[in-house]
Formats: structure tokens, sequence, C-alpha cells
């Protein structure tokens, strides 16, 4: 819980100085910022900002919940009631996305405000005295501030670039090459002031594995962003990342659990607290309906309807332990164990009605939901909803406003190990990638045998990332290295290569006249 309580600190010094035009001006409770600047710890409060502002990425309008959509795991139909029927859903799912989707938007606002912030704290930090403190709390933000780049990139192609708080220009677009070759430029001239060790003072902040962990999404998705195969690039990466700072979690759920903060799998996480952290992550509101608020002691939702796809749905092997880790479905239970009933009210011919208390049990199958019901609504007890993060049911989470207190690894080590097996089976050394133990185990941990070497066909592994990093915001990125993302799925049509990239939001386009909207959106 430390980690956490320092976050409602730096949260708090953090809106006095967000507070604050005249940069000159004396803050923090009347410290001028020069004396305040001049302590090790207070450097790293300030360098805080760049870090409370990826807490956004829980919400329910920003980038974790649109890449969700633009996958294939994830869903957000029309509810029974006729609520979550907004065109920007069905714009996300179909991949027909118009420069307006309010869900694009936002996901294009989560990169630039973090890189706006990054910039800000580099421009305070540079003044101060080059000590070793400074450095490494530069290198941080700069750092992370490239992780904010390499998200705007992948999503949307070519990017404005800006990296000086004073530049007073409108930014100019820069194209994939040129921001690549920055990101791993940045990375390198600020890899060495970074921390190596992984314990308690680093959790949530940017550390050499979070840098490396960057280049290894740079060098496994070159292929596609840029036409150059890097995968041996990306096994030496990798192979340097599991050099015993990283562990897997005994099991799968370890990683997620309520109290799952300095968990051995977390590269770089993003703590949230009911508490503590102002921006929530509260999945709950979108996935429950009002039915499944009762079981869970949730004092409200959204009437949710973000589901599991039912054809994703289907994929999962028989035996494997993340598809109940991940979805609830079949029949739900109360917090004490007991099954949870539905009153079905029916009315007779004589004008009366018979209360009839039912099992109620969720079915996430195709045969279900057909793909139509995406627009005309689904029933009260179709798809299967998102436990992957288990809700506190002490009744804490009233609202959505109230976040749960489950932190979200935006990194985490099990994917540097499929990255790793990857890698090796893009090279041809599927044997090799067979016999990685510590694929082994993500596999045993999940109730699974190992994958052979004959059924590491890129198909097959390409399910395995997408069982394993469920809705951890990757899926679309390995869903277009793959080669799926234009492939038709529910409720979803074939689709085209131009709209593997989003729009420009078009009122950004209006703030930046050197703004280029992406091709196919220019219409």
């Amino acid at each position: 819980m430390k980690m956490k309580k320092t976050l409602s600190i730096i949260t708090g010094a953090l809106l006095l100085a967000a507070s604050c035009t005249n940069l000159d001006e004396e803050i923090y409770s009347k410290i001028p910022k020069d004396t305040f600047l001049n302590d090790e710890a207070n450097i790293a409060l300030y360098t805080s900002r760049p870090y409370t502002m990826l807490q956004k990425w829980g919400n329910e309008q920003s980038m974790l919940t649109l890449i969700m959509q633009l996958s294939n795991e994830v869903a957000i139909p029309k509810a029974y009631s006729g609520s979550w029927g907004e065109p920007r859903y069905s714009e996300v799912q179909t991949h027909n996305i118009p420069p307006s989707n309010k869900l694009s938007r936002c996901g294009w606002d989560f990169c630039f405000d973090g890189i706006a912030a990054c910039n800000d704290a580099i421009y305070e930090l540079e003044k101060l005295e080059q000590n070793d403190a400074a450095k490494k709390n530069i290198a941080e933000v700069k750092v992370l501030r490239a992780y904010y780049y390499l998200l705007a990139v992948d999503c949307f192609g070519n990017v404005p670039f800006s990296v000086n708080k004073t530049e007073t220009d409108y930014p100019k677009m820069k194209d994939r090459a040129f921001m690549l070759n920055w990101i791993e430029q940045e990375i390198a001239d600020n890899i060495e002031y970074l921390d190596y060790d992984v314990n308690a003072s680093t959790y949530g902040r940017v550390t050499k594995g979070v840098a490396q962990f960057i280049l290894a999404k740079i060098y496994l998705n070159s292929e596609v962003w840029t036409g150059t195969k890097r995968y041996g690039e990306a096994e030496k990466i990798c192979k340097e990342l599991m050099d015993g700072r990283y562990r897997l979690a005994d099991t799968y759920k370890a990683n997620f659990s309520l109290n799952n903060e300095n968990g051995p799998e977390a590269i770089l996480a993003i703590p949230y607290s009911s508490t503590y952290t102002k921006q929530g992550f509260y999945i709950y509101v979108m996935t429950f309906n009002d039915d499944l608020q009762r079981p869970y002691k949730i004092g409200e939702t959204w009437n949710g309807s973000m589901i599991c796809q039912p054809d994703f749905f289907e994929t999962y092997e028989a035996g494997d332990t993340r598809k109940s880790d991940t979805w609830l479905y079949g029949q739900v239970y109360n917090a004490d164990g007991s099954p949870y009933t539905y009153a079905s009210v029916t009315l007779n011919p004589d004008g009366s009605t018979t209360t009839q208390n039912l099992p109620y049990i969720l079915d996430g199958s195709l045969a279900a939901m057909p793909a139509g019901e995406f627009t005309t609504g689904i029933g009260r007890f179709d798809g299967a909803r998102i436990i992957k993060w288990p809700y506190q049911t002490d009744g804490s989470l009233t609202n959505y406003q109230v976040s749960m207190e489950n932190d979200f690894y935006l990194m985490r080590y099990s994917d540097v190990v499929l990255m790793y097996v990857e890698a090796l089976i893009r090279q041809g050394r599927t044997a090799d990638a067979a016999a990685v133990e510590e694929f082994k185990k993500i596999r045993t941990r999940a109730g699974l045998s190992p994958m052979s070497a004959s059924e590491l066909t890129l198909d097959n592994f390409l399910l395995e990332r997408q069982h394993e990093l469920c809705m951890e915001g990757w899926s679309r990125q390995d869903l277009i290295r793959f080669g799926k993302y234009t492939e038709a799925w529910w409720a979803k049509p074939k689709g085209i290569d131009e709209y593997k990239l989003l729009p420009i939001p078009d009122l950004r386009m209006g703030d930046n006249p050197n703004l280029v909207q992406n091709p196919g959106y220019d219409k």
C-alpha cells in the first residue's frame, strides 16, 4: 500500500502545480520551486506528473478501451435495455471510424497529453544542477515520453513531433521511420541513467527493464512498421530481460489480484487505489449489467455490455484456466458462494403475476449471440463478462468515481517470454522456441500441456498470446503483426489495409495546420 499512499501525495501536489499558470511563482505550500527541487525526493515528486497521466489508461474513454474494442477480444454491443447503442462503439467495432469518433480522439489525447506532461517536466528538471538524481529523473521522463510516442506511432502512423516545451510553432509531422529511429536513440542516450534493480522503490517507475521492453516491441514489429526484419535483435533484447530481475508469478491470477502491487511480473505498472487515485480503473461499470452489480455488492454500474466477443470466447482450449480467470460465464454466484438467481415475473391470463427465482446463467457462446445482436441488442443473460481484475465485494465500489484496487501492468514479464518465443519462431527455430522453460510454465500454470514444435504455428501462437495477454493492450498490434486485423470476426466485416491506422481526430486537425490526415480518412 506504500506506493499508493505516495501516489496520493504526488497527485495532490501536482494538482497545485497544474493550477499555477506562472511557473516562477512559489508553489507547494509557498516553497519556492528552486528550493523545492534541491531535494532528491522532491525531484522525483515533480517528475511524477507524467506518470499520473497514465492513470487515464483505465477510463471508459481512453487508450485501453479503444484498443480493446479494435481487437477481436471485446465488444460493446447494444444492451438489452437499449443503452450502449451510440455510434462511436459500432464505428470502432466495425473498423469504420470517422475522424469525428470520440473514442479515437480520446486515444490520441491520451498519447499527446502524456507527451506534453513529459515535455513540461523535462523543461523544469533540465534547469537543475545535473547531479545523479536529476539525470536519472530526466532519463525516466524521456523514456516515458518515448513510450507515449510509440503508442501514437503504432495507432496513428505519422505524428506531430515536439520535444521542447518552449517551442511556439505548430509541431510538424514526422513519419514512422523517423519516429522509431528517434525512440531508439532516445533510449540509447538515457538507459545508462535508469535503475537496473527492481524493488518497491522502482515499482511503477521507468527502469532499464521498461526501456528494454520498448525496444523489444520495436524490433518485433519492425517488419510491419518499416519493412525491415529485426527478429534477431528482438530475441537478444528479450534474453537480456530474462536475466532474473523478473520471474513468472506462480499463478496467472496473481498478476491481476486486488493486492498485485510489486508482483514479480510487473515491468511497468499503473498503481490504482479506491482511496488515493482520482483517475480511476473502473471497468466494472462497463461490463456488468444492472443485475450483476448485486451479487458483487457494487453500488452502481452503467448497465454495461462490454463482453467477450463470442467467436473469441470459443477459441480457448479445453482445460485452459485462463478462460474462467478472465471471463464470468455460466452460473453466477453471490459473494458468499450461493447461486445468484433472477426474479422472473410472468403475467398470468387473469392479470395476476407469478414470480420465479431462476438461476442466473451467462452464456458467452456464439450460438447465443448471432452477429446481428450487436446492433439490435443482446439478451439479459448473453455474453461473458470481464472478471480478469477481481472486484472488491466489500461495498466500496459505489460508482465509477471509485477506482478498483487492482494495479494495471502495462508491461508484463509473460509478454517478454512470449516475444522471445515469437522471435525464435519467426527465425525458423520452433524447436528452440518449444524448449523455453518459462514458456512451458506459462502453459502449465494455465492447466495446459506445453506446446510442441509442430504445434507452434503462427496461428496457434497468436491465440496463445491472446489468451495470456487478453485485454492488456497488445491485441490490436498483435493482430496486425500476424496478418489477422483485416479479417472478419463477430459483427465486424472484412476490412482494408488503410484502416490499420486510426484517423487523426478532426478536432485535432483543426488545432494544427501541419497535420495530414491518414489515407482512407481524407475523403
